[in-house]
């Protein structure tokens, strides 16, 4: 009778360790499945939404520039009549506005042309000034204005620049187009200008079309992963590996029928099969109204967790087989760690990685207790792996602008709720563009590196953000408005010590949240923004710049 229900207890212990085994193993294998399905969506996502943000941040300084050119265009015009009957005061007019032009297209990373039309029913066809950057030289040559009376208004490639903003009666940007003016291939952003309801102008800036390959081309993702851009016709405009005018339509029947809205949605990844590789692709729309996508074969992206998948299955069966010899022997001893081991294992299940596997036995219960153990670090290890994807800028090693956004938008929160005071510097980096020009971009990146170490050392590796390609942004917590200005002379003082090969020129701006005039977030970074731009233009004008030290 006796032995009769220890065979009962064994069977049931047997029983009872092939289904925990099957568990955790299932549980491992939904979990990892479920990681690189999340992992995908998010980096993929944060991929494509960070190089829509590299675009559009080239794309809004061309924006930012036409605008101040064509405000001050209309500002600074007495009227269009005294324009067109007053010489003198015509010449004058237009020198003011090319002195202008000169200063905006030399601060507009990337522009290569800037101009101003008047249009030609009020003046003659070539009434204006056309600037261009000398590839060659760098250097601005002004250039006589293209003739529009040898053009009709459909000749695109010589005269769509005049022609399209007029007839769309605002600003526009024009698809990428070979100027037969100047044989370049571009896209330009051209505004018409009026004065009192009445045309006048149009004022444009145009930029080299293998700049914005450039920017698409040095996009990675995963180990072969790129970027490809795309018009809002889903037609592509650029990419490493299909020819321009593809369709983004044929590549599945689901992107056939896809709208811009559905695709560009977060937290959505489209497969399809090319070329015989199945892809998952990954959709953001640039401010422009294009689209900019990352495309990486499945394989990459379910590599890790399909090694994983596999390792959980061995060390599951391994685990069931061991379980089932040693239970035979003793089983007396496996029903309480066993009972902590599955408590453990539903907690993982329910998302719970801080759960303690207190079970340290020398036998297969242990070994399962260090693999649940392991399972856990893994995933944990995975989610750092992705946090730092989403929130590190990968050349400094400081927070991104994701992270930036993320960090502001919580800060925009408690000031709702709760009193606290904080403190934004902005930190502006003089003369990357001429050192990325003249020295190269390994020389641009020891620039920013050698800018964020001496940030770092005055305000803590882990209040910086990296918001731009050469601006900075600190965040301090309950920093006084006279604690703000000793690390604002600490960093002045840092400026002033530097002994590396690079000698940075940056510009800072500060200030300190003000609940008495201080409704918002953006009010406290607005003036500390100020501060810094009338910083940057006083530095400018004293000729101080960043420069590169080190000896060729």
């Amino acid at each position: 009778m006796r032995k009769s229900i220890q065979t009962k207890l064994m069977s049931l212990i047997i029983t009872g360790m092939v289904i925990l085994a099957l568990s955790i193993g299932g549980i491992s294998i939904y979990n990892m499945s479920k990681m690189a399905d999340d992992e995908s969506k998010k980096v993929m996502n944060l991929t494509a939404d960070e190089s829509a943000g590299a675009l559009n941040d080239v794309l809004g300084r061309i924006e930012q520039s036409v605008e101040i050119m064509s405000v001050y265009t209309v500002k600074n015009l007495e009227s269009v009549e005294r324009l067109i009957t007053d010489v003198t005061y015509h010449d004058a007019y237009l020198e003011q506005l090319e002195e202008l032009a000169e200063n905006v297209i030399e601060e507009t990373e990337g522009a290569v042309a800037i101009y101003v039309r008047l249009v030609d029913d009020l003046s003659f066809p070539t009434d204006g000034f056309f600037l261009v950057r000398n590839t060659q030289s760098n250097q601005l040559e002004s250039l006589t204005p293209t003739d529009l009376s040898l053009y009709d208004a459909d000749d695109r490639e010589h005269v769509g620049w005049y022609y399209e903003p007029i007839e769309a009666g605002h600003a526009v940007w024009m698809d990428p187009y070979m100027n037969k003016n100047i044989n370049v291939e571009m896209i330009s952003y051209i505004v018409p200008v009026f004065k009192e309801n009445q045309l006048f102008a149009v004022v444009g800036m145009d930029i080299e079309f293998d700049y914005i390959r450039e920017v698409v081309d040095e996009i990675k993702v995963y180990d072969t992963g790129y970027a490809f851009i795309a018009d809002e016709n889903f037609v592509i405009a650029h990419s490493k590996e299909f020819e321009a005018g593809t369709t983004i339509r044929g590549f599945s029947d689901v992107l056939a029928e896809a709208e811009i809205a559905k695709l560009t949605e977060r937290e959505v990844l489209y497969e399809c099969e090319i070329n015989g590789t199945e892809r998952c692709v990954a959709f953001s729309q640039l401010n422009n109204g294009k689209i900019i996508a990352v495309i990486v074969p499945r394989t990459e992206i379910y590599e890790h967790s399909n090694t994983h998948v596999i390792q959980s299955i061995v060390i599951a069966t391994l685990i069931t087989i061991i379980f089932i010899v040693l239970t035979l022997r003793n089983a007396k001893g496996m029903v309480l760690p066993l009972k902590q081991l599955d408590e453990a294992a539903r907690e993982i299940a329910e998302g719970n990685l801080e759960v303690d596997i207190a079970v340290y036995t020398k036998d297969e219960i242990g070994t399962l207790a260090e693999s649940l153990r392991e399972t856990v670090r893994q995933l944990k290890t995975r989610i750092n792996y992705i946090n730092n994807l989403a929130y590190m800028d990968k050349l400094t090693g400081v927070k991104n602008n994701t992270a930036y956004l993320n960090e502001t938008s919580l800060l925009s929160f408690d000031l709702k709720k709760e009193n606290t005071t904080f403190s934004i510097f902005v930190i502006d980096v003089n003369g990357l563009k001429y050192i990325n020009d003249t020295y190269g971009h390994d020389a641009g990146n020891t620039l920013i590196i050698e800018t964020t170490r001496l940030i770092s050392n005055v305000f803590g590796h882990e209040n910086v953000y990296r918001i731009g390609g050469d601006e900075f942004a600190v965040l301090m917590h309950d920093v006084t408005e006279e604690t703000c200005q000793v690390y604002k002379e600490k960093f002045l003082d840092g400026l002033n010590e530097q002994t590396g090969e690079v000698f940075v020129a940056a510009a800072i701006g500060a200030s300190t949240y003000d609940s008495k005039r201080d409704v918002c977030y953006e009010n406290v970074f607005k003036r500390a923004d100020e501060e810094m731009y009338a910083n940057k233009q006083n530095m400018k004008s004293h000729g101080v710049v960043s420069k590169w030290l080190k000896e060729n």
